[in-house]
């Protein structure tokens, strides 16, 4: 192995992909939905505007409200994920 042969990057996992009421205001709808690109879904810790301290849980409570939405949608039916 050389010094400086292979670099290590590291990306953050929360404050990638956050959510906004509007275009100029973050990177996905408020449904996870890309602004930009159709049917481009976010479902993840990136959806927080940044690093604000949340845990699992709040990572795991806004995946299943989103998730459920969207099963939802697309089967015209109410689903409840656990």
């Amino acid at each position: 192995m050389k010094p400086n042969l292979t670099r290590v990057i590291s990306a953050h996992s929360i404050g990638g992909c956050g959510l906004g009421g509007e275009e100029r205001l973050g990177v996905v709808r408020p449904d996870g939905q890309r602004w930009q690109l159709k049917n481009l879904w976010v479902r993840d810790g990136s959806l927080f505007p940044a690093s604000i301290g949340a845990n699992l849980l709040s990572i795991y409570g806004i995946v299943n409200r989103l998730s459920s939405a969207l099963a939802q949608r697309l089967s015209g039916c109410a689903v409840q994920l656990t």
